[in-house]
């Protein structure tokens, strides 16, 4: 494929597909199940066009209930953890996905001239994200790793980062993000690499800004939102020659 054609991809927050009886349940999605909502992910990524290369799923997957549906899926997938994966739920992700994960919680890949870098900031049980901890393999070393990945994205026509937790807005310190620290140490970056992009889940409700110009895209969930009045879904990103669109779709419509 030429570099300058349109491709789109699509990007999944937060699917917690063991949890058939939510928190919150969204408006108009009562007695649907986790199971079924995710279903029709499927079902509505499966009518887009251009149609999506692959699938970005951004943690809180529940791996048990996620790898029966994985042969569902039409398109390659690409995972990282949330704060819901246990120890135990890392490894067999790892062994489901051993192309990207291997023996190592972060990695990258390419597609159409693009760098995409997967970030592993979220540990079990623990709603702040860190980018070092005992929880993640290895425990030291993902800031220099990433850094370097930042680095080497600019050679390429575009770089996206994808993780679970994201930083706040303004970098302060805030309950559900990364801590104070590396949440200014990605601001950093953000503003000495420029990346093309930033997608986060764990939020479940929509929060886009930018840091210096790149846009940082917090997703809701396609599952369950904390205000009741929030659609759930995803989004479907759309890569133009010298731009991109980012389309959030609804999946309690038109299904």
């Amino acid at each position: 494929m030429r570099h300058d054609e349109i491709w789109s991809f699509v990007v999944v927050a937060d699917p917690h597909l063991r949890e058939d009886d939510p928190y919150v349940v969204p408006e108009g999605a009562a007695g649907i199940t986790a199971r079924e909502k995710f279903r029709r992910v499927l079902e509505r990524a499966r009518q887009l066009q251009p149609a999506p290369q692959f699938m970005m799923l951004l943690g809180d997957l529940h791996v048990e209930r996620l790898e029966p549906r994985l042969p569902e899926i039409p398109f390659p997938v690409h995972v990282v953890f949330g704060n819901h994966e246990r120890p135990e739920d890392r490894q067999r992700l790892r062994a489901l996905f051993p192309d990207d994960l291997g023996d190592q919680d972060f990695y990258t890949f390419e597609q159409n001239g693009t760098l995409f870098i997967g970030i592993c900031n979220a540990v079990s049980g623990d709603h702040l994200g860190f980018f070092e901890s005992q929880h993640i393999t290895p425990n030291v070393g993902q800031l220099a790793w990433l850094e370097k990945q930042l680095e080497r994205g600019r050679q390429y026509k575009r770089c996206i980062v994808f993780g679970h937790v994201p930083p706040s807005p303004d970098g302060a310190p805030h309950q559900d993000h990364l801590t104070h620290n590396d949440a200014l140490w990605l601001h950093d970056c953000v503003k000495r690499y420029r990346p093309t992009a930033l997608f986060f889940g764990h939020r479940h409700q929509r929060i886009w800004f930018d840091i210096a110009g790149t846009p940082v895209y917090s997703l809701r969930s396609c599952n369950w939102n904390f205000d009741t009045k929030e659609p759930i879904g995803f989004v479907h990103v759309t890569c133009h020659q010298d731009d991109f669109e980012v389309e959030f779709i609804n999946t309690l419509e038109n299904v």
